[in-house]
């Protein structure tokens, strides 16, 4: 006999009911009190007259809490600024500008043109193919890398392919470019005065318009000697400056893009390098996210400044404002292909107001060294005016500039 038909007819909500309506309340037996209890005078509570009993309870007082408001943006309260290496500047390199006091200047200073060429390697254009592809194609890494995007057919579901990381390609063109320049200096005795830190990141608080920035700014390899570089402008030049303005950006404030913070970051005390004196800052574009080529040069421009307020600071002390000599600095700044070169003066530290002497920067056009760089093809489209313009900086301060007659 099948039970599958009456067992589906049984009622359980009418169970259900049944039972809830008897063992629904709690059942209290009647009290029994020995009678050795009686005899020691032990109270004993009936427990209906607990199970029973209609307590009142107290009403709860509610304590009102006020809802946290969202800081108004008119707020002028007290905030402290911090510029990072990943600080993106939505107003290109003119809010760095703006922020460090500096007036641009277009091409590289005349001592550093004069040296394009001076030296060079044998097979130099080789030598610099061999590296691209010995940093780009010809190694054995293996790494899962991140998925093609088409922003044309962004449903197109690329396959996923594996090879060298984009941070390992940028760094270890730099190093192997560094390697050449090295190479080519060789017979010059006061290249031993030289050295090259990796990875150094410098950090220190001023005060630009009455707001606390701190700079935060990586650099990837520096190089510092015995002997300070020369001064990029003439003192007469540097005077002129007075009446030049720092390019305006109003209403916006240099201020925009960075970090805001209630509490003063900790700036670490000043350190001496081995050398006392910086010479050229390399800095390596090593993410994988896009950058505008002027986002990059804001980057480079407020590491050179930092870093030359570094100097200054070791050198004529922490409150110093107008510099009794300049700080001069070269910098060379690269993706994964495009290469840029700038020389920065720091003439002055009283960045309370845009009056007086400003700081002086020489940036060159952007160049590309390559098109594309693949197993197949090698090197395409090679430029062979970016190497000699990096060796020209590597030669400022080992050998006088030719004459120009």
């Amino acid at each position: 006999m099948r039970f599958t038909t009456p067992l589906n007819q049984v009622n359980y909500h009418r169970h259900f009911q049944r039972i809830w309506k008897r063992q629904s309340r709690l059942q209290a037996t009647e009290l029994q009190i020995p009678e050795e209890l009686k005899e020691m005078g032990i109270v004993i509570k009936d427990a209906k007259e607990m199970l029973f009993q209609d307590r009142l309870f107290p009403p709860c007082k509610k304590v009102e809490r006020s809802i946290p408001q969202p800081p108004s943006v008119l707020n002028q309260g007290k905030y402290f600024y911090v510029m990072h290496g990943k600080t993106k500047v939505s107003e290109s390199e003119n809010q760095t500008l703006a922020l460090t006091k500096t007036l641009p200047y277009q091409g590289l200073p005349t001592q550093i043109q004069s040296l394009i060429g001076v030296e060079s390697l044998p097979n130099q254009d080789e030598l610099v193919r061999t590296n691209i592809l010995q940093a780009q194609v010809w190694d054995g890494d293996q790494y899962k890398l991140p998925k093609k995007l088409d922003i044309k057919n962004p449903g197109y579901n690329f396959k996923r392919e594996y090879g060298i990381r984009h941070k390992k390609k940028v760094s270890g063109l730099l190093e192997k470019l560094i390697f050449l320049c090295d190479g080519a200096i060789g017979k010059y005795p006061n290249c031993l005065q030289r050295d090259i830190m990796l990875d150094v990141i410098c950090k220190l608080n001023v005060n630009r318009n009455g707001s606390d920035v701190t700079f935060d700014m990586p650099c990837d390899a520096m190089m510092t000697c015995t002997i300070p570089l020369k001064r990029f402008a003439s003192p007469s030049e540097v005077a002129e400056t007075e009446n030049c303005e720092v390019p305006n950006i109003y209403p916006i404030k240099p201020t925009l893009d960075l970090e805001k913070f209630e509490e003063k970051p900790i700036s670490p005390p000043v350190k001496r390098f081995n050398n006392a004196h910086i010479h050229t800052l390399f800095v390596a574009q090593k993410s994988f996210g896009f950058w505008f080529p002027k986002q990059m040069l804001g980057r480079a421009i407020a590491t050179c400044f930092s870093f030359a307020v570094k100097e200054a600071r070791m050198k004529y002390g922490i409150d110093i404002k107008v510099l009794p000599e300049p700080i001069n600095v070269q910098c060379m700044y690269m993706d994964i292909k495009s290469f840029n070169f700038l020389a920065y003066q720091l003439n002055t530290l009283d960045l309370e107001h845009n009056d007086g002497i400003k700081n002086q920067v020489w940036v060159d056009e952007p160049l590309s060294l390559y098109k594309q760089v693949s197993e197949k093809d090698l090197v395409t489209d090679y430029n062979p005016e970016v190497f000699p313009k990096m060796l020209a900086l590597y030669m400022n301060g080992l050998i006088e500039p030719p004459s120009q007659d």
